[in-house]
């Protein structure tokens, strides 16, 4: 794996985080284990999708 594709990652690691926590304050969920499962599930997606679509594009190439 290069380079690139570790500062890829982080960079997309780091938006999910930064995407999911806010949208998880904006539903007002009051019980923590709640709160945690659902920035889990965002952050899974928010991570996944264009992660998936690089690698669709990689090979493709």
């Amino acid at each position: 794996m290069s380079v690139k594709r570790f500062v890829q990652l982080f960079v997309f690691y780091l938006l999910s985080i930064v995407i999911a926590i806010p949208l998880t304050n904006f539903f007002n969920i009051e019980a923590t284990w709640l709160y945690y499962l659902v920035i889990s599930i965002i952050g899974f997606f928010v991570l996944s999708l264009p992660l998936t679509i690089m690698t669709i594009q990689k090979s493709k190439k």
